[in-house]
């Protein structure tokens, strides 16, 4: 990666593909369904992507709320991850919900505290200034799996566009 040009910028049509495969390589952290489901959630979620080299490493899904924006999907790449490209997709979210007038990041994330890599997805967030807020005990979305509800409260500058 040294020497390599890191870019973030808003997901491109054509990044969809590689998104998927990124997926596919982290089942530790997705179901085999996840794939399907960022195929429909690219179609109608806006969202970044982390290049290194000019090639996808890493990609970010939001969704807007009233109060807030949340982080629908998140990954990096395995063999880039801990390089701090994940912390640089949360800042472009970061500045996507201050640009939208919406202060509050807020993640859900399998909330079992017997799963490693979950804990470190946990660990992930509250290094970078995430609170737990909750624990749902069975979250539908999740089949019935706990979910851990993290919120960030943004330090905002100007207005909104």
């Amino acid at each position: 990666m040294s020497g390599d040009t890191i870019v973030v910028g808003p997901l491109e049509k054509g990044d969809s593909e590689r998104i998927v495969e990124i997926v596919r390589g982290l089942p530790e952290w997705f179901t085999p369904g996840a794939a399907k489901e960022i195929r429909e959630a690219l179609k109608r979620m806006p969202g970044f992507a982390v290049r290194v080299g000019g090639v996808v490493r890493g990609f970010l899904l939001l969704d807007e709320r009233e109060c807030c924006v949340e982080i629908a999907w998140l990954a990096v790449e395995r063999g880039f991850r801990g390089r701090g490209l994940g912390t640089l997709l949360l800042g472009a979210a970061e500045a996507y919900a201050c640009s939208r007038g919406k202060p509050v990041l807020t993640v859900k994330t399998y909330g079992g505290m017997d799963y490693e890599p979950y804990l470190e997805t946990l660990a992930f967030y509250r290094g970078r200034g995430f609170r737990l807020y909750e624990v749902i005990e069975e979250y539908k979305p999740f089949g019935g799996q706990p979910a851990a509800v993290l919120v960030k409260s943004l330090r905002c500058t100007g207005h909104p566009s």
